[in-house]
Formats: structure tokens, C-alpha cells, sequence
């Protein structure tokens, strides 16, 4: 009777041996680019990747949300290689690799103060003009840089742009009224007559809620016509960036004014603001991993 057991558990194990499917090792993503050091005018010393534009071509500031990082933009720094843009993707301070504070000790931003009187968040605006100040050293003229930003990055891109008219264009990504105090809406109100998009997702109901409004003040100042809005399917921020929503972002790029459309009555009326179906598509990564981790926590309210 044991000799038969045995027999029957080998035989088992056999076949169980035979039909198992080896496990596929995860491939790392390798996000493109030189890996650069930039100091800001408060002593901060930032990591970023960066890659030059093709002649004549675009170059961005990619700026991630709270909790997140460079590598966040993985997905879109691809295809904007691949259309021949560059772009500098900053880890903010305290974020990334971007840990250690001016005084030497590490400082991560769960710890960062957020007060009427003192905001390290406001502070990030360093940040920004930090990564401008690097591409302009690397010969991309101010009028060929434009911003994307995410989360609180949306919130520090619409800043500077409202301060800095040369900014051709700014990429708003779940855009609200205000992240950890870094508010939106002035700096929307100021920043006139240049094409802006906004992505969000209805199913980021935070972000959804205030779209409307911010929505309205988009038309206002850049104009029907200047404003684009992408819906993505699900997710917040960076996580958006799945399948065709980067093609059409990069649409946008390529084409952001929308075309006058001629009225049957022979009056010239704008485009609606949903952005087309784009014939762009990119391969989504579903099977990789990233090798550094895509965020430190999840997005802020």
C-alpha cells in the first residue's frame, strides 16, 4: 500500500513539473536621459534626468506630485523622445533623490511645514526656476520651454508660467484650486493667451469636483481655443499617463491651439474643449516594473 502511494505522489509530482510555466523575470524600466545635478538659489542640490531636443523642437520641465518622483514620468518621456522633445524631470525637494537639505541632514517631504507664515511646498518655486536656469545653460531658449506638471507639480507649473510670459504652453495634470497651500486660481487668472491642458479623471473625485471652476477660469484667460481638456479613464497625476491618453498629450503638443471651426451661418466658432480621439498609441509597460519605486505615498487632497 506505501509503495503504491509513492508511486501515485512521484507520478504527480511528474506531471505537475511538466505543465508549471517558468516564471518571467520582471524587466526593469530604465528611464532615459542624464542623470544632472542642479543647486537652487536656496542651497537645495536636485537630481533630474535629462535629455536635449531634436533641432527646433520643444523642451519641458516635468514636475512630479507630493509623494512622487523623476521616474514618475516614465511613460511619457518616451514618446516625447521619440517626436524629437526634451525635457528635464526634476526630483523636487525632499523627494527622489532629492533628500538632502541645504544644511546637510536628510529631509523628506512627510516632515515639511505647511503654515500661513512658512510653506517648504511655496519654497519648491526654487525648484522650478532652478530646472529653467539648467535648460537655458544647455542653449534651449526660455521661449521653447514649456511646463507639465502633476498634483502639486500642476499648481508650481501654472505659478511660474503666470510669472513668466514666455512660457509658450503649460500641461496641467488633476489640477486643483490649491495642494498643500499652493494655490491655482490667480495664478490661472494671470497667465493669458497661452495654449493650456488639463487632465483629470472623473473617477478622482477630489480632483473632478473643482474642475469646473478651474475649467471656467481657463477659458477666461488663455481662450476656448488655447484650452484642452483631456478626461483619462481613472487614477491621478502621473498614473494617468496610460495607453492613448499619451498619445493625445502629445497631440497637444504638436497642435495646441485648436482650428477655428466655420459655422453654418458663416461665423467662425471654437472647438469644444474634449480633446479628439488621438491616432497616436504608445506600448503600454503592464509586465515591468519601475527599478526605483513610482511614488512615496499616495497623492495629496
Amino acid at each position: 500500500m506505501k509503495r503504491v502511494l509513492l508511486a501515485t505522489l512521484l507520478c504527480a509530482a511528474a506531471i505537475a513539473s511538466q505543465s508549471a510555466v517558468p516564471a518571467q523575470p520582471i524587466k526593469p524600466l530604465v528611464f532615459p536621459g542624464l542623470l544632472v545635478d542642479i543647486s537652487t538659489r536656496d542651497g537645495w542640490k536636485l537630481k533630474a534626468k535629462y535629455n536635449p531636443p531634436q533641432e527646433g523642437k520643444m523642451s519641458f520641465l516635468l514636475l512630479h506630485g507630493t509623494g512622487g518622483r523623476k521616474e514618475d514620468w516614465y511613460r511619457l518621456a518616451r514618446p516625447l523622445l521619440k517626436r524629437g522633445y526634451g525635457y528635464l524631470a526634476l526630483d523636487l525637494r525632499g523627494h527622489g533623490d532629492s533628500r538632502t537639505a541645504p544644511d546637510g541632514k536628510p529631509a523628506i517631504y512627510r516632515k515639511f511645514v505647511v503654515s500661513k507664515n512658512y510653506n517648504e511646498y511655496l519654497k519648491m518655486m526654487a525648484d522650478v526656476e532652478a530646472g529653467i536656469a539648467y535648460l537655458v545653460s544647455q542653449g534651449v531658449p526660455e521661449e521653447k520651454i514649456g511646463l507639465i506638471g502633476a498634483d502639486v507639480g500642476s499648481s508650481l507649473a501654472l505659478r511660474y508660467a503666470a510669472l513668466h510670459p514666455k512660457v509658450p504652453m503649460v500641461g496641467l495634470l488633476s489640477a486643483r484650486m490649491q495642494y498643500q497651500e499652493v494655490t491655482s486660481v490667480n495664478a490661472m487668472r494671470a497667465y493669458k493667451d497661452r495654449p493650456v491642458l488639463m487632465m483629470y479623471s472623473e473617477a478622482d473625485k477630489n480632483t473632478a469636483s473643482g474642475m469646473p471652476i478651474l475649467e471656467s477660469f481657463a477659458k477666461m484667460s488663455a481662450g476656448e481655443r488655447r484650452l484642452t481638456v483631456i478626461v483619462a479613464p481613472t487614477e491621478h497625476g502621473t498614473k494617468m499617463l496610460r495607453g492613448p491618453v499619451i498619445g493625445q498629450v502629445c497631440d497637444w503638443i504638436a497642435n495646441p491651439i485648436k482650428p477655428e471651426i466655420a459655422a453654418s451661418s458663416g461665423t467662425a466658432v471654437s472647438s469644444g474643449t474634449a480633446a479628439p480621439a488621438s491616432t497616436t498609441t504608445f506600448e503600454d509597460e503592464d509586465g515591468a516594473e519601475p527599478s526605483t519605486p513610482a511614488s512615496d505615498a499616495p497623492p495629496s487632497e
